[in-house]
């Protein structure tokens, strides 16, 4: 899954160059994909924490 995030950030900043606009479509859209990735792997990090605890 880490290899997804840095694939999707890679394309979210040449999408940026591209566009030169955060706020275009693309880029915000891109951008809620990457959020999501992020949030499946900080709840799976979160999770280990407390079966460790």
């Amino acid at each position: 899954m880490k290899t997804i995030v840095e694939k999707l950030r890679e394309q979210l900043v040449e999408l940026f160059l591209e566009k030169n606009d955060l706020l275009h479509e693309d880029v915000v859209e891109l951008s809620q994909r990457l959020d999501q990735y992020i949030l499946v792997i900080q709840s799976k990090m979160m999770k280990k924490e407390c079966e460790q605890a």
